[in-house]
């Protein structure tokens, strides 16, 4: 029997899951917006001098419809791809979720004895101001390290992971 990404064993503890920042989707909102303003604006003043201006406002009227709709189309699946991915910290494991696409998703799983090192990257002005960054999980050996862009207050997940380690070594220790 296979257990659900978000289902634990018994005997795990939750400690947080961490969704993506939303300032990512909204730099991607902000794109799509200039692009759509781009293709309307083009579409506008083209093709009424090229096809006169009766027919070719009413053809730019039809595309400026069909781009808007692709457009919340696209943007809604990419808002939806954007917040699948995610951390999910145990007493015990790191679980990481990608989601690249609508049929894209990378799972990974580090048992908290494997964390070597957890670091916070904040770069730039918007990082700074709105509180995102890069959490940076880093193993020994031949495992894959974690990097979750766009991680809400990096640095303060990295000090639960931290402690969140901690603990599993000591409670380890322990039963020795």
């Amino acid at each position: 029997m296979h257990k659900s990404i978000d289902r634990l064993d018994d005997d795990e503890l939750k400690i947080c899951e961490i969704h993506k920042h939303p300032f990512g989707i909204f730099m991607i909102y902000v794109q799509a917006f200039i692009g759509v303003v781009i293709a309307l604006a083009l579409a506008y003043f083209l093709l009424p001098s090229v096809l006169g201006r009766d027919t070719g406002l009413a053809i730019a009227n039809g595309f400026m419809v069909f781009v808007i709709v692709v457009a919340a189309v696209l943007l809604l699946g990419a808002t939806y791809i954007y917040f699948q991915s995610r951390l999910i910290v145990t007493d015990k494991n790191i679980t990481q979720i990608l989601q690249a696409g609508l049929f894209n998703r990378k799972i990974s799983q580090l048992t908290m004895v494997n964390v070597e090192d957890v670091t916070s990257d904040q770069r730039g002005f918007f990082a700074t101001i709105f509180d995102f960054g890069v959490l940076k999980i880093e193993t020994a050996g031949e495992q894959v390290n974690f990097h979750f862009a766009f991680c809400p207050r990096p640095s303060y997940y990295a000090k639960i992971i931290s402690d969140a380690r901690e603990q599993y070594i000591e409670h380890s220790d322990d039963l020795k």
